[in-house]
């Protein structure tokens, strides 16, 4: 029998992780929550919406699961900010994993999202809150830290590190024993050959490397594309 599961959130990617859940029977999703603010509606993709307020009076922590469905906003911020306060609440998280994902490393934390066709090599280390988009490789020895966004076909080549909530952005690479520091913005297409320091932006225009580094409290600001991630 499944895990039960609430999705938070009831944007886009919230829509697109019931998805997969349903494809491929991963979990019995009950419903969505949201925080009171952005509760429009009642429901959502056939099921009941929840105020993430009284969640707590709905289900039994014991014995439904979360996940925390919001993207990469911010740097993953809003993410890491609701999952950090929900777990702080007692609740706990799944994570979601595709069939067709092939892991041979540990996913050691919860509230991950590895998609389909993602390879995870021997030895590689994935902590809590990271997603892991469609056809990416996370090399041997690799360790994510928590909080990351890995975009479609992104690699990380054997031996590297990347720092916690780091962004990294669709068919980039990271080469073989690379460290990312903590906070980065590793842009599209890119290719990082050399170590990039916390707080780093890094991206590739008109085949020269673009690289800058911010201040800590600014730095979330820089990604500039947004999507609804609630």
């Amino acid at each position: 029998m499944a895990e039960k599961l609430i999705i938070v959130g009831t944007g886009p990617n919230a829509k697109h992780v019931y998805s997969v859940i349903k494809d491929y029977k991963l979990f019995e999703v009950i419903g969505f929550a949201v925080n009171r603010e952005y509760l429009t509606n009642e429901i959502f993709e056939g099921l009941p919406v929840y105020a993430i307020e009284e969640l707590e009076n709905v289900i039994d922590k014991n014995e439904v699961k979360l996940f925390v469905a919001l993207l990469w906003n911010r740097l993953n911020a809003d993410r890491k900010k609701l999952y950090t306060e929900l777990r702080a609440q007692g609740y706990k998280f799944a994570n979601v994993i595709s069939p067709r994902a092939s892991i041979r490393g540990k996913i050691v934390g919860d509230n991950c999202w590895i998609h389909d066709f993602v390879v995870i090599q021997n030895d590689a280390v994935i902590n809590s809150n990271v997603a892991v988009m469609a056809y990416s490789l996370i090399g041997d020895n690799c360790e994510i830290g928590n909080h990351c966004f890995l975009g479609a076909k992104s690699t990380v080549g054997g031996g590297s590190k990347v720092g916690d909530q780091t962004f990294v952005g669709i068919n980039c690479t990271i080469f073989d024993d690379t460290k990312i520091g903590r906070k980065c913005i590793l842009g599209a297409c890119t290719a990082v050959k050399r170590n990039i320091p916390d707080f780093t932006s890094c991206r590739t225009d008109l085949n020269t490397m673009v690289i800058k580094t911010y201040d800590e409290d600014i730095v979330e600001s820089k990604l500039l594309f947004k999507r609804n991630v609630r």
